[in-house]
């Protein structure tokens, strides 16, 4: 399949509010010329998602939301609610700057998911999401290539880690010294507020190294060299999502908004600090609950052929955070460049300041990209998180066949358990969208765009 649609948006084109208001299905730009395709001189290898055109995009499309701050649109494939959601958020008062929505963007929770802004004075607990520290890890397997791995390794190295990565709302059966340890440093370094102390159980340790559930996975993926990595989603566990729920109720409180909505903290205030100390503890949760899955991951693969994780080659992100950043942005008002720092909260979206490596995940079993950051100030220096849905669970459930699902992974040559594709039909790539065109929007030119890909790969293994 070849990608043959482009856009004819300027970059940095206005796009009014009265524009944005009438209840379509979609806001798309219109199809100019066909792009040329990028020979990817792989055809031997199994399909997967095709090679994206990065000169056949312009971008971002630049809303303006009267009594609100501008959004930057990375993407023409946008439904009405995630549009108001975004001027919603647009017209909050705790935006500074704009808000940028990324190529994946969608109708969250509060906030829209692949939803960035700054601000100087709030943090909303909802716009940083549920799963606090939700993100994503890679390591490549030294000197191992996709020739070295028969059927026969991937079905036991599937095996391998359903039996010893506890997935779901399963824990490991008791906590290793290792977790013990852990457990203790995060306390002692982040030094949590009272409630989370008191919240904190025997149970959270024992979730240290799970992936949990919906779109959590583990992948043994390969590169368009042949070189094989391990991959994985997942975040902080139930310490963070009890968080999350803990201090929306608070914002609620104080903003005076609904729970579940745009509810906000004021910075300075107490609450508003005791959030960001807690929120800090449950980002460091869970980039160490994916460190303790990959040193799992790379002993079952290590067992299997005998080769070694390249841990100095590690990429571990988060993509569901808030943290203070210097930032420069130009202000509408004004219409002065401003330089400052700013608390930067990216609810479903990836830091890509310039150099800093990404992982930007596909659906289930299409593969990923590895990418680079290159600081553009246009998106408060972020990139996609992923695909992004283009159905929602319960209309996946109910227009995915699993038979087709599983036909979709079989014709792709992906070891996974099949008998569990009634019960992950949410999770198929019918779901999403299409990854090509996420990347497209945000890689389009050498020069300019949000990112640059290091690494193309394509799933071995779903486990």
């Amino acid at each position: 399949m070849r990608f043959s649609r482009t856009l004819t948006a300027r970059r940095g084109q206005i796009v009014h509010f009265e524009d944005l208001t009438a209840p379509s299905s979609s806001f798309r730009t219109r199809p100019s010329q066909k792009p040329r395709h990028i020979d990817t001189k792989r055809s031997e290898k199994p399909a997967k998602h095709p090679s994206f055109d990065p000169k056949a995009t312009t971008f971002p499309v630049k809303w303006d939301v009267p009594g609100g701050v501008p959004i930057h649109l990375y993407t023409d494939d946008i439904d009405f609610g995630t549009k108001q959601q975004l001027i919603n958020l647009s017209s909050s008062g705790i935006a500074v700057g704009f808000v940028a929505a990324m190529p994946d963007v969608h109708l969250g929770k509060g906030a829209t998911i692949g939803s960035v802004f700054a601000s100087r004075d709030y943090v909303c607990p909802n716009a940083v999401g549920v799963d606090i520290g939700c993100g994503m890890c890679a390591v490549p397997v030294q000197g191992l290539r996709r020739k070295d791995v028969s059927e026969k390794n991937l079905v036991h190295i599937q095996r391998g880690l359903r039996s010893s990565i506890p997935t779901g709302f399963e824990s490991h059966g008791r906590s290793s010294a290792a977790m013990e340890a852990t457990m203790k440093k995060l306390i002692s370094t982040h030094l949590p507020t009272r409630w989370i102390r008191d919240t904190l159980s025997h149970r959270h340790t024992k979730q240290l190294g799970t992936l949990g559930g919906g779109n959590h996975f583990v992948e043994l993926v390969y590169d368009e060299e042949d070189h094989v990595w391990m991959m994985l989603h997942s975040g902080s566990r139930n310490i963070g999502n009890v968080t999350a729920q803990h201090y929306d109720e608070l914002a609620a409180k104080q903003c005076g908004k609904d729970r579940e909505s745009l509810a906000y903290l004021r910075i300075q205030s107490e609450q508003g600090q005791q959030y960001l100390k807690d929120m800090t503890f449950c980002q460091a949760y869970a980039w160490e609950n994916r460190r303790f899955m990959m040193d799992t991951f790379a002993e079952v693969v290590r067992k299997e052929t005998g080769r070694e994780a390249l841990w100095e080659k590690m990429v571990n992100i988060h993509h569901n955070y808030c943290e203070c950043e210097d930032c420069r942005y130009f202000d509408t008002q004004t219409k002065r460049w401003n330089e400052e720092k700013l608390w930067v909260t990216r609810k479903g979206a990836t830091s890509a300041k310039a150099g800093q490596m990404g992982i930007i995940p596909g659906s289930m079993g299409t593969g990923s990209y590895i990418v680079r950051g290159k600081g553009n100030s246009e998106s408060w220096q972020s990139c996609s998180h992923g695909a992004g849905r283009s159905m929602s669970r319960a209309a996946a459930f109910k227009n995915i066949d699993s038979r087709t699902f599983a036909q979709h992974m079989r014709s792709h040559g992906i070891v996974w358990d099949e008998d569990f594709a009634d019960k992950v039909r949410d999770e198929a790539p019918m779901a999403y969208k299409d990854l090509n065109t996420v990347m497209q929007n945000q890689a389009f030119d050498q020069h300019e765009g949000l990112v640059k890909p290091a690494a193309e790969t394509a799933a071995l293994e779903n486990g």
